[in-house]
């Protein structure tokens, strides 16, 4: 049997031979149906900042990388490769809530830890020094690894407080990236924290 050239079973079977351009068509036909299921199990999300069609990108990506690899080589039907891309899709939102929750068990027992005699001792000018200094290392560790200092500006932006959106609108970049770049300036400093 002939495949229809528009075909998502064509389109995946390019895919699979490793054409990363025939993911466009697939993400064209799914796109919508998979932001609707994401922004649906979203509905209870506190981070504003994330929102369902980030994570279906980055979920799609991650399907489409692990197709090319040859990862799901049982893979054959559109039908196979819409459970792929659904459970894909799921599970990346459910990792997106254990995230939160981790971020908040980790929130609450930094805070409940801090002793206020710590607190006067960060506020004389030589702590403050200190911490200047830190940062300028932080930051240039960040310069070492993008010399167009990109990593900096988002790291500085995100540090006064702005969500990944609002960066995005800043710099004129797309959420996702910003939020990528933020994910590798998080594990380039924890880099030096584990060092």
């Amino acid at each position: 049997m002939q495949q229809e050239p528009g075909s998502i079973t064509h389109w995946l079977s390019k895919l699979q031979a490793g054409q990363s351009e025939a993911a466009e068509p697939i993400w064209i036909r799914y796109q919508a149906k998979l932001v609707s299921i994401a922004t649906q199990q979203l509905a209870e999300n506190p981070d504003r900042s994330v929102d369902g069609e980030d994570l279906v990108q980055s979920s799609f990506g991650n399907v489409c990388l692990a197709v090319q690899n040859g990862k799901y080589p049982d893979i054959d039907n559109r039908e196979d490769l819409w459970g792929l891309l659904y459970i894909a899709t799921v599970n990346r939102v459910r990792e997106h809530y254990r995230e939160l929750r981790a971020l908040k068990r980790s929130q609450i027992s930094s805070t409940q830890a801090i002793d206020p005699s710590i607190l006067a001792d960060l506020q004389t000018p030589f702590a403050e020094a200190q911490m200047a200094d830190l940062l300028e290392y932080l930051l240039s560790r960040l310069d070492s690894e993008d010399p167009s200092h990109l990593l900096r500006q988002i790291a500085l932006l995100y540090l006064d407080d702005h969500s990944a959106s609002s960066i995005a609108k800043i710099l004129r970049k797309r959420k996702t990236s910003v939020l990528l770049s933020l994910r590798l300036i998080r594990s380039i400093w924890q880099e030096y924290q584990d060092s």
